[in-house]
């Protein structure tokens, strides 16, 4: 069966006809059930187009946004089968994006002008309005009804989700997709709405995701991440991503986003475009600043500056900015030259930049140097960083940074690292401090770190450092507040081997007093208390143990010679590496004897595996046997128990006879309806039981059914009396309440308002007699400038006009000359056009007659045929007379001959006949025309006159009676040939004419 036919032009019309009266809802449900019936996937989906377009305008109009998603599905269900159709389903959603962005703007625009129209956000509030912004929703109260351009912008961001969940994952959509998604991003950045973007950035996730877990699967129009355009549109997405994160400053999801180009480039095999990776070096630039890890900022800077440098348009200012802002970020990583012991963590955010290992700050600073960033990097940095790093001294730091720091400050780059750079010369000059001194008093250390602005920090942020700093475990000291002095540690491992020494004797004590006690008794009570003592021994006896290890480190590093000439830092530095050395020998020792225990408990399980399949074969003999004597005893148990379900079977199947029986009258009775029997009431009873207690309980309802009535209505009566009594009151009460609350509040709101009026009428009087008492003066300045410039101002009104004067009437000639010139040259061309269509009008009249009057001799002819048999034949060597047609045809052939034109008439050579004409003939003695000289107007027109002139002589002569005998011009005319050629092309009616003629 052939499916329906489609009228898309009747649905836009009937919706058209029904927003015309009002029906804007029925008009989108009209559209909204044309698109998604199933007839229209036999359609071509350019012709439904259209009808989407306009349900997708109206939904948006009335901001109907569930519909609209469920009528996008619908139809993308409907369609998809074929490649048209995912091609229109693409264009759909471009359409409704188009629209609710086109809507989104113009509600933007809208709200911006109401907000520049009306500034005063109360002054339209009354109670009237206030009542009306409570009842209706649409009304635009100032104050009350704010929210609407939220809703737009609610309803905007739905648009979107709805068309991203519309095209994901569709190999045909791709590209529409990568566009939407764009146009979504740069909305939560136009409108600066973070929540948004985030959930944005999961559901993209979510997206590629499902693309990744559909590439082991078979269907069609399944995302392909093997396709390199397809992987470098989700690149291009996340790039976007980032650039976007940064913009709205969400750090974290900038950072994810990271991941996500980090593992897209990994799959991707062609790298993408420069300019695209420096954009996302300089995003990766501002994460790891804001991050505070100066070691990624400064290897992002470098990334950036790698693919820069290949710019043709980058300028040496340019490449001098990076550079000293590169180096300037090195110079603020922080100071590493104590190792730190454990598991890195962020190990994982050095791979994003395609480093294996955390570098130091010193191989930092050097490959920026030794690479082609160092020889572009201002004078006053590299001034700073030889002052910083190479010619370092705490004596002279603060002289030599007060006469460099006014030239750094006027870089635009360098304020931003201020805090970092400043820390870690602080940090230094204690280093420094700790080398130099022992004790020290707190304001000299101070004053020793305090350095020139912008590097100048408070006392307590210089003690703060200081703390920093021994965390950090570059210096050890202990504060005296007292004497207001800081002693420094030389020796970081000295504490541990003096305290080692009370802790030997200790336990050398405490194992000659449990030789002492051995023979002792132990009473009940002590053993309680070393069992309470018991769970502390672990701490204690690890506490002992780290002590131990460390002393045996102090005795150990004491005996290298140079080790009591280091600093504080050397000293601990040279410790950590003995420490994660020994670690590291400790972890590969654990590591072997491990894999020596796997593999000798792998023997071991091989030779039990060998040993329990020699004890199978034994004990397979037993089983099978121990299972021939269970089987025997369980097929006898099993017929027993046959036997006793077949009884208990027919048992069951007679009382389920009965029950059914039971249960049918049950149902017959309660189907009646006058009386309810409970089947979980009456189980047990019999049939004949059953039908003894119906009839004793209908004779007993019917009198119960009386009795319960009349209380039933008694009780009524009372109740309602009692409810209306006891609620008037309250209800009064409740009214009166609700009255004075409303009046308190009208009240309020009243001296707001007039309070508000008050206050703008004040502030209105007091501009006004400030403006009147200024009014005069203002007046008199008016009437002085204008009566000055009067006279000037006149005499340039005067010239201008006369310029202007002027130039109007130059253009005014020039416009009649020109229309005058076209106008001569129109009408030569028409008289020429009318002239020759004249001439050729003449021609062509010449020509029909003479087509006729060559009719008319051709009859005369063949009715003097009988008269010219009898006539003497001419000799065929003697010359034939040449008819008057024929004259006539040759003057004019010679006549176009003469002109340059070919005959537009060919002649037509005359038969081979020879007719008895007399010598004497006028005719027949005329001569044989010949070639001559062009003929002017006049003589053509002189010729034509003459012409006209026979053909009526002529014509006259065919119309009078019959005479006796021929004359002889009329034998020679009817003896001329006829023309066979000429009359084929008569007209229909020139052959009637002709043969009316004849007859007469």
């Amino acid at each position: 069966m052939a499916p329906p036919a489609l009228r898309p032009e009747n649905a836009i019309k009937r919706a058209e006809e029904l927003i015309s009266v009002g029906e804007s809802q029925a008009a989108l449900q009209s559209l909204y059930d044309f698109i998604t019936a199933r007839r229209i996937r036999w359609a071509a989906p350019a012709s439904v187009e259209p009808i989407v377009f306009k349900f997708l305008e109206l939904g948006v109009e009335l901001k109907k946004g569930k519909m609209l998603k469920d009528g996008l599905h619908q139809y993308k269900k409907l369609i998809q089968g074929t490649p048209e159709g995912l091609v229109s389903v693409g264009a759909v959603a471009r359409k409704y994006v188009d629209v609710v962005e086109i809507k989104m703007a113009a509600e933007q625009a809208k709200e911006d002008k109401k907000i520049e129209v009306d500034d005063d956000l109360e002054g339209g509030v009354t109670p009237e309005n206030l009542l009306i912004s409570a009842s209706e929703e649409d009304q635009s109260v100032g104050g009350f009804n704010d929210e609407a351009i939220t809703s737009w912008t609610k309803f905007t961001w739905e648009a979107y989700r709805s068309v991203l969940d519309l095209l994901r994952n569709n190999s045909h959509l791709e590209i529409t997709y990568s566009g939407v998604v764009s146009r979504t991003m740069q909305f939560c950045l136009k409108h600066n709405r973070k929540n948004e973007f985030k959930r944005l950035a999961e559901m993209l996730r979510q997206h590629l995701d499902a693309a990744n877990y559909q590439q082991n699967k078979s269907g069609s129009n399944i995302i392909d991440l093997n396709d390199s355009a397809t992987l470098q549109r989700y690149l291009d997405q996340r790039f976007n991503q980032v650039t976007v994160s940064v913009k709205l400053e969400l750090w974290h999801e900038a950072f994810r986003s990271v991941e996500d180009v980090y593992h897209l480039m990994k799959m991707s095999k062609a790298p993408p475009k420069k300019s695209v990776l420096a954009k996302y070096y300089e995003n990766l630039v501002k994460i790891f600043f804001v991050s505070g890890d100066q070691l990624l900022h400064t290897t992002a800077w470098k990334k950036f500056y790698q693919i820069y440098s290949t710019n043709p348009n980058a300028t040496e200012d340019d490449f001098k900015t990076y550079a000293s802002t590169i180096l300037l970020s090195a110079l603020s990583i922080k100071l590493d030259e104590v190792p730190s012991v454990g598991y890195d963590s962020q190990q994982r955010l050095y791979r994003l930049l395609g480093l294996e290992s955390k570098p130091t700050r010193k191989e930092v600073i050097a490959s920026i140097l030794e690479s082609d960033i160092g020889s572009h990097v201002d004078p006053t940095v590299k001034q700073f960083y030889e002052l910083l790093e190479i010619n370092y001294n705490v004596g002279t730091i603060k002289e030599d940074l007060a006469k460099l720091l006014p030239q750094l400050e006027s870089k635009p780059y360098f304020k931003q690292y201020v805090q970092s750079l400043r820390d870690i010369l602080v940090r230094k000059i204690f280093v420094s401090a700790s080398t130099a001194y022992t004790t020290v008093k707190i304001d000299e250390l101070y004053e020793l770190a305090t350095l020139p602005a912008p590097f100048d920090l408070t006392y307590w942020n210089l003690e703060r450092a200081l703390l920093e700093a021994a965390i950090d475990d570059y210096v050890s000291f202990s504060i005296d507040y007292a004497t207001s002095s800081i002693t420094f540690v030389k020796d970081p491992l000295e504490v541990f081997s003096v305290a080692a020494e009370p802790e030997r004797v200790e336990e050398e004590e405490q194992q000659e007093e449990a030789e002492t006690e051995e023979g002792e008794e132990i009473e009940p009570a002590e053993v309680e208390a070393e069992a309470e003592v018991e769970p502390e021994q672990p701490v204690v006896t690890r506490n002992s143990y780290i002590r131990n290890r460390l002393a045996e480190l102090s005795d150990l590093l004491h005996e290298v010679e140079s080790f009591n000439e280091m600093s504080y830092m050397e000293k601990v530095k040279l410790a950590r590496e003995n420490l994660i050395k020994q670690n590291r020998d400790t972890i590969e020792r654990i590591k072997s004897s491990a894999e020596e225990r796997a593999k000798k408990s792998h023997e071991q399980k091989k030779k039990y595996m060998e040993s329990a399949a020699m004890y199978a074969e034994q004990n397979a003999e037993l089983k099978t046997q121990r299972i021939m004597e269970e089987r025997a005893a369980m097929e006898a148990k099993l017929e027993e128990e046959a036997h006793r379900r077949l009884v208990e079977k027919k048992k069951r199947e007679l009382e389920n006879l009965k029950a059914a029986e039971v249960k049918k009258f049950i149902d017959e009775v309660n189907e009646k309806g006058h009386v309810y029997i409970d089947p979980n009431e009456v189980k047990g009873l019999e049939l004949k039981q059953l039908r003894d207690l119906v009839v004793g309980q209908l004779s007993k309802g019917k009198e119960e059914l009386e009795e319960r009535m009349n209380f039933a209505i008694k009780k009524l009566d009372y109740t309602e009396r009692a409810i209306r009594k006891t609620e008037l009151p309250i209800l009064q009460k409740e009214a009166d309440a609700m009255r004075d609350a409303d009046l308190v509040k009208y009240d309020a709101m009243k001296k707001k308002i007039v309070d508000a009026a008050k206050a703008e009428h004040d502030a209105k009087l007091q501009d006004h007699e400030r403006l009147v008492q200024v009014y005069d003066d203002y007046t008199a300045l008016k009437e002085r400038l204008v009566s000055a410039n009067d006279e000037k101002m006149r005499s340039i009104r005067e010239e201008k006009q006369n310029q202007l004067e002027a130039a109007k009437k130059a253009r005014i000639e020039e416009v009649r000359k020109q229309r005058y010139e076209e106008a001569v040259a129109k009408r030569k061309i028409d008289i020429e056009n009318a002239a020759r269509a004249k001439h050729q009008a003449q021609q062509d009249e010449i020509l029909r007659k003479q087509r006729e009057i060559e009719e008319k001799l051709a009859r005369k002819d063949a009715q003097s045929a009988p008269i010219a048999a009898s006539a003497p034949v001419v000799a065929s060597g003697e010359s034939k007379p040449m008819s008057f047609a024929e004259k006539l045809r040759a003057k004019k052939e010679a006549q176009r001959a003469a002109g340059g034109e070919s005959p537009s008439v060919p002649s037509p050579s005359p038969a081979p006949v020879s007719s008895p004409v007399p010598a004497a003939a006028p005719v027949a003695s005329s001569p044989a025309p010949t070639k001559s000289a062009p003929k002017t107007k006049a003589d053509l027109d002189e010729i034509a006159r003459k012409q006209r002139e026979m053909e009526e002589a002529i014509e006259k002569k065919l119309s009078g009676g019959r005479s006796p005998a021929p004359t002889p011009a009329a034998q020679t005319s009817s003896a001329s040939p006829t023309p066979t050629a000429d009359s084929g092309k008569l007209s229909f009616a020139e052959k009637m004419k002709l043969r009316r003629a004849g007859k007469k």
